[in-house]
């Protein structure tokens, strides 16, 4: 197993974290780059690298909250294990699926998570900041997966303009 790709994805994660995560807030909600990037490991790769990953990215997105730090890897390292699962005995050739994998997951991790912090004022939340941020990560998703799959090119945008 080459390690390298994970290392640049977690370095990916954590960049994002520290960096862009308010440059690319829209009103406040903001995507979810660290569990994307977790749950597009469950869905190509094997379930030890998904599970380890997934707690390695738990590990390092909660590096702000250290008291919560352990919490924030085993859920993230759930999840990514529960979407391998998932994966293994769903038809994840189409693409609804894996935006419905992301769909589930992301709003699972962004759930759990925010129950871990104890947020007074839940449902404002679920309704402000949680639902709005899972959708935002699963445009996001789609995005990604357009490319990934060929649907959008270089070439086809460049003939555009």
């Amino acid at each position: 197993m080459n390690v390298i790709p994970y290392f640049i994805y977690l370095l990916l994660g954590a960049f994002h974290e520290v960096v862009f995560r308010d440059r690319t807030a829209i009103y406040g909600v903001t995507f979810n780059l660290p569990i994307l990037l977790v749950l597009g490991v469950a869905l190509y790769k094997s379930e030890r690298a998904a599970v380890w990953f997934g707690f390695l990215v738990g590990l390092v997105a909660a590096a702000s909250r250290p008291d919560l730090t352990g919490w924030y890897g085993l859920v993230t390292a759930v999840v990514a294990g529960l979407a391998f699962h998932i994966r293994e005995r769903l038809n994840v050739e189409s693409r609804a699926s894996k935006m419905l994998i992301v769909f589930v997951g992301t709003l699972v991790y962004n759930l759990v998570t925010a129950m871990i912090e104890g947020l007074d004022g839940f449902g404002y939340h679920l309704y402000r900041l949680l639902l709005p941020g899972t959708l935002y990560t699963v445009i996001v998703a789609w995005i990604f997966f357009m490319f990934k799959e060929g649907r959008v090119t270089t070439q086809k945008i460049k003939a555009m303009f």
